[in-house]
This record gives structure tokens, sequence and C-alpha cells, in this order.
């Protein structure tokens, strides 16, 4: 790929993705500078290896992955001796709220709950329910079998529901308490 060609497809890979990369990365991360980091991290290697994009449809799914693999690396790094499965994401930092500030508090209270899903069970979930993929792609992209990311999204949908209905601000424990 030439020099221009290689900028071209860059620079519309990132004003294309860049809303779903930040979106993605805030649920994985929990907090907004982290997500920021995150993408910042990602444009900087897609740049580097842009070359070797060769199917450009399938931009976002690269863009996606090599994410998801900053995302991995990051925590290896801050966590040596964890694995994966033992890292807690900090839910801390959120960004301000809006008009509707029952939205904004739904919408926090998920994003907590998120951040309280094992990793096993986050990222298929995140794949298919915010990034639209298939059951069938996310156990590619994960590279899993198929049952598996059926029964991790399973998993995952259970523990949501069940923090949720532990938190007041979701709507939910309200009623239930009453």
């Amino acid at each position: 790929m030439r020099a221009a060609d290689a900028k071209a497809a860059y620079e519309t890979l990132v004003r294309q993705h860049a809303a779903d990369l930040y979106r993605f990365a805030y649920r994985l991360v929990g907090d907004a500078s982290g997500a920021e980091d995150l993408v910042q991290e990602t444009y900087f290697h897609a740049w580097r290896s842009i070359g070797g994009l060769r199917e450009p449809e399938k931009g976002k799914a690269w863009l996606m992955t090599i994410l998801r693999r900053r995302w991995i690396r990051s925590m290896k790094a801050s966590h040596p001796l964890a694995t994966a499965d033992d890292v807690d994401v900090d839910d801390t930092a959120s960004p301000l709220p809006g008009p509707d500030l029952d939205l904004f508090a739904r919408r926090e209270a998920v994003q907590r709950a998120l951040a309280r899903l094992d990793v096993r069970y986050k990222e298929p979930f995140l794949l298919v329910f915010l990034e639209g993929l298939s059951c069938r792609e996310a156990a590619g992209r994960l590279s899993l079998p198929l049952g598996t990311v059926l029964s991790r999204i399973h998993r995952a949908r259970a523990a949501l529901r069940a923090y949720l209905k532990e938190t007041p601000e979701s709507g939910r424990g309200d009623a239930d308490a009453r």
C-alpha cells in the first residue's frame, strides 16, 4: 500500500469508527481517561500496521481486535501476577451528567455493574450487545467455541440482572424494596 493510500485508509477508519472504539474501550476500562488512553494506543498501533490491512471493509473488526489486544496487554502489565480473571476494573470516573439525571443514573448503574463482571463474561457480552456482532462472530474474534460464548453471555446477563437489582439507581431496586 502506498503511503498516501495508507494515510487515507487510516483517516477513514479513524473517522468512521472513533465513537465505536471509544464506547467499547469505556465499557472495558470503566473510566473516560483510561478509555481515551486505550483508544490513542489503538490508533498508534493501527497507524504502524495500516499496511497490513488487506480488507478495508473489515476495518472496524481490525481496530477492535487491536484495542482488545492492547487492553489485555495493559491488564497483564499492571497486574503481572494476576490472570485476566483476577483483574478488577476501576469504575470511579464518569462523564458529567446531562439534563436527564435519571438516564444518567441508570447508565452509571449499568457501568458499575459491567465493571463487576468477570472479564471472561464481559468481553463476549460487550461484543454482542454493544458492538452488534453475532455470537458466532464474537466466538471467532475471541477464538472460543460458540457454546462457550453463549454460556458466557448467559452468565453475564444473569450477573448483570443481579447487580442491577441490588442498585437502587437502576430503577429496579426501589420497586423491589416496596
